[in-house]
């Protein structure tokens, strides 16, 4: 019947079960023992002695109050065996069970569904006792295999599949058999691959090996859960932003897409949805931006598809472009206000990287714009390489002069007259002269003019055969302002006056800024790349979820000429490269390859779809209904004492409903388990060491190795023994058993849930010691109006503990009791020196001068991990400052559970004594 109605039930503890055969002896005790009497006390008692009330209070407890109460106890013990709705059947074999992820870049988008079947399983092999196996299929980062762990218990296989995440780069399916095969098991091991339904690369031998040994499932996504790629348009831009939106075929259609586009700032700029149509992959998709809105684009991302396959930097037209501006001898201005560059470089230093010498010394600089303000002539020699770099792709930009009016006229895009047309002379009828509307085939059409701009003076255009399609801007007398014309695969444009003040208002104008900016977009930059040689850094590299974050140690440089068909790996994440005077992006999207979906698997592979067969906890649905009868005996325990309806019992009437009310959970499915009792009273029996968790698996895994160093030390040389390191999510873990817990922040991390912030908060207010660590290496801070030290990843920290209520922070003093807990200490360096660290105004708490705060910059984790050889980054101060970091660690945790003892007057003279003094 039960399997009928709700589905197969099974318990995790069926020996509890057992409880219930007590119930009828509990039915025997309720029935013997009746109800308290009730007393009425009437002095005149004597009146009513021999008569008979009509009612009688009975000697037992009435049969429907007992069944009432033995269903509330059979509740509460079929709860407490671990009731589970819907389980899967057994796990296949009998010995361990070996996981493999994808956690390639398409994983991102279908890591919860995978996260959440792996939690099934590593839950099932704990009900079954069976030792797990984790493997992916992605290259760890700077490494050329995938991670391979195991045997493992449940509870460290659950700390493992938390500390996770996709990777934005590729599997490689060719290391991932070769890691299989170097590591066989000594057992058969049934192998269960969770897919994100791409197929990257032949998967044949994959599936062989591990149907070899012990067999194999496999689960995909649905259909319509299928990931999407970003890749760049294939031409090269024009007045909008052009992207392609790639999938397998195997997508249904009407599935929408959000493309979205972001500033650096990381605002939405814009957005457009489209419906992806699998009969036209790749899809184009065109976002129509203004220019100022053009210009400030970083990105390109598909909204609710968290992945690096679904972000596009844009590329360098759009941003960062190399300008420029040819100067005297490469002199700087003696007087600015007179000088052209003065004003070009200020319109375009918010826009581009401008650099400023000769014609010679800007082509070896590899630029993509050159502005020639007022140049009359330059050397053969110089003329022809200029010439040249046009028509590879270069965009030159000419401002006319007096300089121009006599000498000799070269790479112009219409011929010039000699001379100049001046509108302001004494001896001129004519008045300066207003701009007119930029025509519609102009690439400055819509920007704003300024009725107050007017042109004194000009160079005049010969008048050529389709002069009106070469004109981009032209004077309300007709008369053309900006020529422009093509020349190989560059551009010629030609401004008719010149770049200051004196022939014309133009350069004094917001019109100016905006029009320069627009014209240096329009390069193809190209030119730049045809001459790039030798190597790039990297800048920023987006990790799997597709956030920027600072390159780790294990990524390495760039070709300066990136091949187009090459993919990132675990060495060259995708991101933004560069080098004084020039910048490329490396996306994801320019190389891979067409997605496809998994072939089919070959006769005993049995394959699944994620989201079916779900397992449901059923315990706190029966503790819920076991809460409900008490409620509801409560209630007529009430009736028959006092009756009904009485004015008195109203009230507590509507307090059992509110309360009841508040109980009933909004979603149970929702909601995590709590903790096994068994790992609550290990976290209160022992002292762990805990870090919040970032992420960001590098970060994570640095983080793993420092603290567990750190605990290793903490044993060697104190009577503090940690028992291990724990990794917390604030989201779900309770975070009252650990005294002291490491937070270190990494770029682009997610704000918390309120209810995060709750928990941080009732931590922080109960006596808990948190140690932020922003790990960006600041030597000089900038408090903001919480206090906080400013950088990347504090404006990050600022995002995550906005919602904290903490007391103001200051620079630590010099005597702060942190820097004599247990060694005496003048700093406290980690991979970095010298930077500051925040703690509580000692006025503003009420924790005996404790701070429940130290903030900052130093990543002391990674100094911690390579303090014991464990893979952390060598320091710049050798051993010397690892030690120095490692006592910093020793010194914070003993300042977390010893408050201030070491600042009592008792341990002064031993200081001293200690210092010399």
């Amino acid at each position: 019947m039960i399997g009928t109605m709700l589905g197969a039930l099974t318990f995790v503890n069926p020996w509890i079960l057992a409880g219930l055969m007590f119930l009828p002896a509990l039915w025997f005790l309720l029935r013997v023992t009746p109800p308290a009497p009730q007393h009425m006390y009437f002095p005149p008692a004597h009146i009513l002695a021999g008569l008979t009330p009509q009612e009688r209070t009975p000697s037992r407890t009435p049969w429907w109050i007992l069944l009432l109460r033995l269903l509330m106890a059979a509740l509460v013990i079929m709860a407490l065996a671990g009731p589970v709705l819907n389980p899967g059947t057994n796990l296949p074999g009998s010995g361990p069970i070996r996981i493999v992820m994808d956690n390639g870049w398409a994983a991102a988008q279908t890591w919860p569904l995978q996260n959440a079947e792996a939690a099934t399983l590593i839950k099932r092999a704990t009900r079954e006792n069976r030792a797990v196996y984790i493997l992916t299929t992605a290259p760890e980062p700077g490494k050329a295999t995938p991670m391979a762990t195991g045997p493992m218990t449940a509870a460290q296989a659950e700390n493992t599949l938390r500390g996770m995440a996709p990777l934005p780069w590729p599997a490689d399916y060719k290391s991932l058999v070769e890691t299989i095969r170097a590591t066989p098991p000594t057992d058969s091991v049934h192998s269960f691959w969770l897919g994100h339904g791409l197929a990257e690369g032949d998967s044949g031998d994959i599936v062989r090996t591990l149907q070899n040994q012990g067999g194999l499932n496999y689960s995909r996504p649905a259909a319509t859960q299928l990931p999407l790629l970003l890749r760049p348009p294939k031409g090269a831009g024009g007045t909008t932003l052009d992207v392609r939106i790639d999938a397998p075929r195997a997508l249904p259609g009407g599935v929408p897409a959000t493309v979205q586009a972001v500033g650096a700032d990381g605002r939405l700029l814009d957005s457009v949805t489209v419906t992806v149509d699998p009969g036209r992959l790749p899809m184009d998709v065109s976002i129509d931006l203004p220019d100022t809105l053009r210009a400030q684009v970083a990105l390109v991302r598909v909204g609710g598809r968290e992945s690096a396959g679904t972000v596009l930097l844009t590329e360098d037209r759009f941003r960062n472009r190399n300008v420029g501006i040819v100067t005297a001898d490469n002199m700087q201005e003696t007087a600015p206000l007179i000088e052209a560059s003065y004003y070009i470089r200020r319109a375009l230093e918010s826009a581009a990287q401008v650099h400023t010498g000769d014609v010679d010394k800007l082509l070896k600089d590899g630029v993509a714009v050159m502005i020639l303000p007022d140049v009359g002539a330059l050397p053969s020699g110089t003329l022809d390489a200029l010439d040249k770099w046009v028509q590879k792709g270069g965009l030159l930009l000419r401002f006319a002069g007096p300089n121009m009016t006599q000498g000799e006229q070269f790479l112009t895009p219409v011929p010039l007259r000699m001379g100049n047309r001046a509108l302001d002379g004494a001896l001129t009828w004519e008045k300066p002269v207003k701009l007119a509307p930029f025509p519609e085939s102009s690439p400055l059409y819509g920007l704003p003019l300024n009725d107050d701009i007017t042109v004194q003076r000009q160079i005049l255009a010969q008048p050529v055969a389709g002069i009106e399609q070469m004109t981009w801007a032209v004077l309300e007398d007709g008369t053309p302002l900006i020529t422009a014309a093509p020349k190989g695969k560059g551009m010629l444009v030609m401004v008719h006056t010149t770049a200051t003040p004196e022939w014309s208002d133009m350069a004094v104008s917001g019109l100016f800024v905006r029009m320069l900016q627009r014209m240096v977009s329009l390069s193809p930059g190209t030119a730049a790349q045809a001459r790039a040689t030798g190597t790039l850094q990297p800048i920023l590299t987006l990790d799997g979820r597709g956030t920027l974050e600072q390159p780790g140690a294990h990524v390495k440089p760039l070709p300066a000429e990136i091949p187009e068909a090459m993919v990132p790996d675990s060495s060259h994440p995708p991101g933004l490269y560069g080098r004084a005077g020039m910048q490329a992006v490396f996306n994801l999207g320019s190389g891979i390859t067409t997605p496809v979906v998994m072939p089919a698997m070959p006769v005993g592979v049995a394959v699944s779809e994620y989201g079916h067969g779900t397992e449901t906890d059923m315990t706190p649905w029966l503790l819920l209904a076991a809460l409900a009868l008490f409620a509801l005996d409560w209630a007529l325990m009430m009736v028959m004492q006092v009756g009904w309806p009485r004015p008195a019992l109203r009230p507590a009437a509507l307090s059992m409903a509110l309360g009841l009310a508040l109980l009933v959970p909004a979603d149970a499915r929702a909601q995590e388990p709590a903790q096994p009792t068994a790992q609550m009273i290990t976290y209160a029996s022992q002292l762990h060491l805990a870090y919040i968790r970032s992420g960001n698996a590098e970060v994570d895994g640095m983080t793993q190795r420092g603290l567990q160093s750190l605990a290793d030390t903490l044993t060697q040389r104190t009577s503090v023994e940690p028992a291990g390191v724990v990794a917390l999510n604030p989201e779900t873990d309770e975070l009252s058993f650990f005294p002291f817990i490491y937070w270190p922040i990494a770029p682009g991390a997610q704000p918390l849930s309120d209810a995060a912030l709750s928990r941080v908060q009732y931590y922080l207010d109960h006596g808990g010691s948190i140690l932020i660590d922003t790990r960006d290496r600041l030597s000089s801070v900038e408090s903001s109006a919480m206090g906080l030290p400013g950088g990347r990843n504090a404006e990050t920290l600022r995002g995550l503990v906005a919602g904290l209520n903490v007391p103001p922070l200051i620079p630590m003093a010099k005597d702060h009791v942190l820097t004599k807990s247990f060694y005496l200490l003048p700093s406290f360096p980690g991979r970095y020196d010298g930077g500051t660290i925040w703690v509580e105004e000692q006025s503003a708490n009420g924790r005996d001068s404790v701070s429940s705060l130290v903030i900052g910059s130093h990543d002391w984790s990674a100094a911690w991990a390579g303090y014991s050889g464990t893979g952390g980054p060598r320091l710049s101060g050798g051993a010397q400052q690892q030690e120095m970091a490692m006592r910093f660690g020793i010194n914070m945790v003993m300042y977390a559970l010893t408050g201030n003892y070491k600042a009592d007057q008792v341990h002064l003279p031993h200081i001293l004594e200690r210092l010399g003094q």
